[in-house]
């Protein structure tokens, strides 16, 4: 029998009526950051949001996985409605609070984490930094720095968000859906997302990606530009015994292929659960 087998019927997830999300707050590494946590069976998935996003960027992958885990999704630092510091901050702050978001949220629970672009990036860094601490990790479209011919217009990107505002940096075409560009992507903070930014653009993960041991999946998308299948293959290629997979879906995989994300991810944590009993 599959332990995490797809049922058709989508569950109602009590708790969360209108839409409208339960708000908990932690504070984690002296910042103040929005949870949230959905009890199940005795193996949690963390859920790291995308740059710019939010928790709910998640909303169409959470009833898809409700019940069959234990799921804890957070508003990183800066972004959503956690705290916003005004100060810079690294890739190894950002998995710090991570480490310390489970340790307190799922201090006996065996975690899976799934983290997608820049959140993929935090995901890889707390899965090298905390090998005893996480039973396997999900990449979607993981950022891993940028390109030498890139980063003379991320900076510029980055100082155009700062004096101006988020819609001109980031345009809505990418996204199928626009307004979920407009609710989540355009209710960033500028400074905070230019933190990040910065973040991005000082990213160095070849060292991490080697590090990294437990059972790994990386997923793209065919039709993503930002992080294009041939560059994502690559990435899986640093990662020990990584397995990658394309889905036809564009950047942001959990908005454009939210029901085909779920069946990946549940049919990984199965095999990983029967090969190795990992989970």
């Amino acid at each position: 029998m599959n332990r995490f087998s797809n049922s058709d019927e989508v569950p109602r997830i009590e708790g969360h009526i209108g839409g409208r999300m339960p708000t908990r707050w932690i504070e984690v590494n002296g910042v103040q950051l929005r949870y949230d946590y959905l009890p199940g069976p005795s193996l949690a998935v963390v859920l790291v949001h995308e740059m710019g996003g939010m928790l709910e960027s998640w909303d169409d992958i959470i009833p898809l996985l409700f019940g069959k885990v234990t799921l804890l999704r957070y508003d990183q630092r800066g972004a959503g409605l956690s705290e916003k510091p005004r100060t810079s901050f690294a890739i190894g702050d950002a998995a710090d609070d991570l480490a310390m978001l489970a340790e307190t949220l799922l201090p006996d629970i065996p975690i899976v984490v799934v983290g997608a672009a820049v959140g993929g990036a935090i995901a890889a860094t707390f899965a090298a930094r905390h090998p005893d601490k996480i039973k396997a990790l999900i990449l979607l479209a993981p950022a891993t720095g940028l390109a030498d011919e890139k980063l003379a217009a991320a900076k510029a990107n980055i100082d155009k968000l700062e004096q101006s505002d988020v819609r001109r940096t980031f345009p809505g075409k990418a996204w199928i859906d626009l307004s979920r560009f407009e609710r989540i992507r355009l209710a960033a903070d500028p400074t905070s997302l230019a933190a990040t930014w910065r973040m991005l653009a000082d990213l160095k993960m070849d060292e991490v990606l080697r590090a990294i041991s437990c059972p790994t999946l990386v997923l793209g998308g065919r039709h993503d530009t930002a992080r294009p299948p041939d560059h994502l293959a690559g990435v899986a290629a640093q990662i020990a015994h990584a397995r990658f997979e394309v889905l036809e879906a564009g950047h942001i995989l959990a908005m454009d292929a939210p029901e085909r994300v779920a069946s990946v991810i549940l049919s990984f944590l199965e095999e990983c659960l029967a090969e190795k009993n990992h989970l």
